[in-house]
C-alpha cells in the first residue's frame, strides 16, 4: 500500500467521516465545546489545587473562553424551545401531567437561554448593565435551567415507569407464546424498550447536569472539580447521541 493510499484511508474513514458530520452541526459543535469547556473546568481545579497555578490559569481562561463561545451557538434557540413547548402542549395522549411538564421544561429552557444570552451580550459590551443587574441576569438564567432539568427529571421518572409497566405487561402477556408472538406486539415491544431506554438515559445525564445550575445558586455545595467531571459526562453522553444520529444509529 502506497503513501497516497494510507492518507486516502485516513481522510475517508467512516469515523472521520462521521465526525464531520457531527461537528457540520451546530448543535454537534456545542456538545464538544462543552465537553472541553467542563474537562478545563475539572482540570484548571487541579492544577490550582496542586500549586500549578500558570497552567490552571490558563485552562481556566480556555473554559471561560469556551463558555461564552457557546453563547453565542445557543443565541436563537429560545425560539426552538417555544416551538418544542407549544408542539408539546398540542400533543393529546392521555398523560397530562407528561404533557405539561415536557412544556414547562422547554419553556424553562427558552426563559434559561433569554437570559443567557443578555449575559453574552453584555459581556461583549454590546449592552451595557450595571453589576446588580448583570448578576441578576444570571441568576435568573441559572434558575431557569434548574427549573428546567427538575421538570425534565419529573417527566422522565413518570414516563420511565409508565413505559416499565407496559413492557411488564405486554411481556407477562407474551410468556406462554414465545414462538408465536404476533409480529405488531414484537414491533410495540422493540419500539417501548428503545423509548424506555433513550429515556433513562436522559435522566442520567438530567442528573449530571442538575448539580450545575444547583451549585452556581448556591443550593447545593460542589467543588469546581467535581462540576467539572459531572459537566463533562453529561456533555460527553449527549455527543455521543449526535455522534449515533449522524450515522443513523440508535443509542
Amino acid at each position: 500500500m502506497t503513501v497516497s493510499d494510507r492518507v486516502n484511508d485516513l481522510v475517508f474513514h467512516p469515523k472521520v467521516s462521521n465526525s464531520l458530520r457531527v461537528l457540520a452541526t451546530t448543535t454537534g459543535r456545542d456538545k464538544l465545546y462543552r465537553a472541553i469547556q467542563y474537562f478545563s473546568r475539572f482540570y484548571a481545579y487541579i492544577l490550582i489545587r496542586n500549586g500549578f497555578n500558570t497552567h490552571g490559569h490558563r485552562w481556566a481562561a480556555l473554559k471561560s473562553a469556551l463558555a461564552m463561545g457557546r453563547k453565542l451557538l445557543r443565541l436563537f434557540k429560545p425560539f426552538e424551545h417555544l416551538q418544542l413547548a407549544m408542539n408539546s402542549a398540542h400533543v393529546s395522549n392521555g398523560h397530562s401531567f407528561e404533557k405539561w411538564t415536557a412544556v414547562a421544561r422547554q419553556l424553562s429552557y427558552a426563559g434559561y437561554l433569554t437570559f443567557d444570552g443578555i449575559v453574552w451580550a453584555n459581556g461583549i459590551r454590546f449592552l451595557t448593565l450595571d453589576p446588580v443587574h448583570t448578576v441578576r441576569a444570571n441568576l435568573i438564567a441559572q434558575r431557569f435551567w434548574l427549573a428546567g432539568i427538575i421538570f425534565s427529571l419529573a417527566n422522565g421518572i413518570v414516563r420511565v415507569n409508565r413505559h416499565a409497566s407496559s413492557l411488564k405487561e405486554l411481556r407477562r402477556a407474551n410468556t406462554k407464546e414465545k414462538a408465536d408472538v404476533p409480529e405488531d406486539v414484537a414491533y410495540e415491544l422493540q419500539a417501548l424498550s428503545r423509548d424506555h431506554s433513550a429515556i433513562r438515559y436522559q435522566l442520567v445525564m438530567d442528573v449530571f447536569d442538575f448539580w450545575l445550575p444547583a451549585s452556581n445558586l448556591g443550593y447545593v455545595h460542589v467543588n469546581e472539580g467535581l462540576c467539572g467531571i459531572f459537566g463533562f459526562i453529561s456533555s460527553v453522553m449527549a455527543l455521543r447521541l449526535q455522534w449515533a444520529a449522524a450515522a443513523g444509529k440508535k443509542v
